[in-house]
């Protein structure tokens, strides 16, 4: 006869090994954004300054997802670094790959992204809260085909170039 509590502890065990055997994706059914690498460059000038700036955006799905996803981005703002409150929004958005763009189960796509608030300036009080020592985040939404609603997603903080 099998002790009682040998059970419950050989259990426990063979659970942990399996939990160790999923990796970082698998139990992704929807699409997991990141963004990565942020920039931002502040340009000071008499009439208002301007704000440019890059990031890459990484979608990922894992296997178990029910098949491929369309993502479409939503409006790109830069954020305090709380990401309470937007300081610079309507960012005008070059890609390297046209959206939507589609992900296919265990699998990541990778986009890189140049923002630029083309031929808007912005006033002394935006460039100096896009230059406050906490520093600022990019963010933005995506919708994925397989998720009802859109899902935000935002960048570490970071401190933009420019700042005096």
């Amino acid at each position: 006869m099998m002790n009682p509590r040998v059970l419950p502890a050989l259990v426990l065990a063979l659970s942990s090994i399996l939990v160790g055997c999923i990796g970082e994706n698998e139990d992704v059914v929807f699409v997991e954004p990141r963004i990565e690498a942020p920039t931002a460059d502040v340009e000071p000038g008499v009439l208002g300054g301007t704000v440019t700036g890059s990031f890459k955006l990484t979608l990922a799905l894992g296997p178990r997802a029910s098949g491929p996803s369309t993502v479409q981005i939503g409006a790109v703002a830069i954020t305090d670094a709380p990401n309470q409150q937007s300081v610079v929004s309507g960012l005008s958005l070059i890609s390297n790959k046209e959206f939507p763009v589609t992900v296919q189960p265990d699998s990541e796509v990778t986009i890189d992204l140049l923002f630029d608030h083309w031929d808007k300036t912005i006033p002394q009080e935006t460039q100096d809260a896009l230059c406050l020592p906490a520093g600022i985040r990019i963010a933005t939404t995506i919708q994925d085909s397989l998720d009802v609603g859109a899902t935000t997603v935002a960048s570490d903080v970071f401190k933009p170039t420019g700042c005096m």
